[in-house]
């Protein structure tokens, strides 16, 4: 009957870089994940048990998984805004203004071929000036 009873609850083994380790008991998988949450980030491993080994999904959204359905190891937005810009790579450089998905367009009216794609950079110093053999010479 006692063996029945552990079936109940829920189990993880936390194991340390150090290689110190814990095992922990819980009454629910909500209270597992609670646990969970804590160690995300961490420099430990774990292995999740309620009679049978509960796995955790791969990043980036990680998950318990249990027999009941998957549970989240993250907190979840609560307003979903949406994103215009349509970019979903981790750009550090453009964190706050991605870049935006242009689309071609004709040639500004006016403007010579030779002028549009003209040299004019007032004379700084680019690494690409003289990498090629200048056309016109």
């Amino acid at each position: 009957m006692a063996e029945d009873r552990q079936q109940d609850f829920f189990h993880v083994v936390i194991l340390s870089a150090d290689g110190t380790f814990a095992a922990e008991q819980f009454q629910t998988a909500e209270a597992l994940a609670i646990r969970l949450k804590e160690l995300v980030n961490r420099d430990v491993s774990v292995a999740c048990y309620r009679g049978q080994r509960l796995n955790i999904s791969k990043p980036p959204a990680r998950y318990l998984m249990t027999p009941d359905g998957n549970i989240p190891l993250f907190d979840e937005p609560s307003a979903i805004e949406p994103d215009e810009t349509g970019y979903l790579g981790v750009d550090p450089v453009h964190l706050e203004d991605p870049p935006q998905l242009g689309l071609p367009t004709a040639q500004k009216p006016g403007v010579a071929p030779d002028e549009f794609f003209s040299d004019d950079d007032g004379d700084a110093i680019n690494i690409f000036d003289g990498a090629l053999p200048d056309p016109d010479n």
